[in-house]
């Protein structure tokens, strides 16, 4: 694309002729294909045309052609209103589309793969105490501070500034909260070594125990936390992206129609 636009003088490329009209006839024509993928995924008497799978990939690899054919069509150049408008739509909504990718990636176990069960790691997030017996009596104390952390990172607002700000900072927050209970364990493990000599002895034993048990479950919790939050900006991207393409169809016919009847 950096290359078209710095040899645009060099070539003769016109939007009403040759080479140039033939960019914006498949410009055009992959948009028109782009909307194939939407109407297969909701309406499932169009099985016969393929599996949406298939349809997913062509509409993403023909949401990048497009605009990059309609660069070449107009040469980068800026035309009448109707072009601009046509073509800032197009680099609109493959921008958007970039975007909806790589929220999709994320919720997803690949890029085209089953969507990631948040029930399922949900019941995954649990907070079952190790073993130890009456050696382990701050664990309540311990799982009481996690299940704080939990409901902090969980029940975030909606929204794409909570989720956003979620995602900045939750790694950093998770490493910090980690540490903080590390700290208290081995304080109150270290207090009841002071005071039994089997807990002395068993110390070490004790503390890597409760270090698998918090670093587990927080990884757990990163995780879930994180999915929440993908999932909340794809559900808001989908708001977003839907209208501009809508919009993206209507400005590409107004502009062939203007083209051709003036």
């Amino acid at each position: 694309m950096l290359v078209g636009w710095l040899y645009r003088d060099t070539r003769d490329l016109q939007a009403e002729s040759g080479l140039g009209y033939a960019l914006g006839v498949i410009s055009a024509s992959c948009m028109l294909i782009l909307l194939i993928y939407p109407v297969r995924k909701r309406i499932r008497l169009l099985k016969f045309i393929g599996p949406v799978r298939n349809w997913f990939r062509i509409h993403m690899m023909l949401g990048v052609l497009a605009p990059l054919t309609a660069l070449y069509h107009c040469n980068f150049q800026l035309g009448s209103l109707n072009s601009q408008v046509a073509l800032y739509s197009a680099l609109i909504v493959a921008g958007s589309g970039l975007i909806g990718r790589f929220l999709y990636a994320k919720i997803h176990s690949g890029l085209y793969g089953r969507r990631t069960n948040l029930k399922q790691i949900r019941e995954n997030v649990r907070l079952t105490s190790p073993s130890g017996g009456a050696a382990m009596r701050f664990m309540p104390e311990l799982m009481s501070r996690m299940n704080r952390f939990d409901r902090e990172v969980l029940e975030t607002g909606r929204g794409v500034l909570a989720s956003s700000w979620l995602l900045l900072r939750l790694t950093v927050k998770t490493r910090l909260e980690y540490r903080s209970l590390m700290r208290f364990a081995r304080s109150q493990i270290a207090a009841e070594a002071r005071q039994s000599s089997l807990i002395a002895d068993h110390q070490r034993r004790l503390l890597r125990s409760v270090r698998s048990f918090v670093a587990k479950h927080m990884l757990q919790v990163r995780r879930l936390a994180k999915l929440q939050a993908y999932d909340q900006l794809f559900a808001l991207w989908h708001l977003v992206h839907l209208p501009f393409f809508i919009a993206l169809v209507l400005t590409v016919i107004v502009h062939v129609f203007a083209v051709h009847i003036y």
